[in-house]
């Protein structure tokens, strides 16, 4: 009897020490301003659609327009993101990979280029490591 209650309560107390809990992500939305204009939209009212889900910052100006997307704890990527319907304007909605110009998963990015800084770093390390052998080799000499 004892072994019944045991296992059970001993494989949920493991599965949930390992399990891996989802990071927050932060998604950027670049939209072209030829698009917004011809559209009849801004990004500030394509914003409206996302922001009773997540947190969300806009950014217009000189340059194209740019939302920010901070989803908690999720464990979907720029492609579902993408497949959201958004409002353009009063009638019409369309997925956002529609409307956007670029969609960028910036957590994703942020792995990539760790990856890039730590093959970096071990390069350098390889060369600086070839320079001391070939200077103990020669005081050797």
């Amino acid at each position: 009897m004892k072994h019944l209650i045991f296992i059970p309560l001993f494989t949920l107390l493991v599965t949930v020490g390992f399990c891996k809990n989802p990071e927050d992500k932060t998604f950027v939305v670049i939209f072209s301003k030829k698009e917004l204009k011809e559209l009849k939209s801004s990004a500030e009212y394509i914003e409206l659609s996302f922001m009773e889900d997540y947190k969300t910052k806009t950014y217009t100006g000189n340059s194209d327009a740019v939302i920010y997307i901070n989803v908690p704890n999720c464990d979907f990527d720029k492609c579902q993101i993408g497949k959201r319907l958004v409002q353009i304007n009063k009638t019409t909605w369309k997925p956002l990979q529609e409307v956007a110009f670029r969609i960028i998963d910036l957590s994703e990015s942020k792995e990539n280029f760790q990856e890039l800084l730590v093959s970096f770093n071990d390069q350098v390390s390889e060369k600086e490591s070839n320079k001391n052998k070939g200077k103990t080799i020669q005081s050797i000499l």
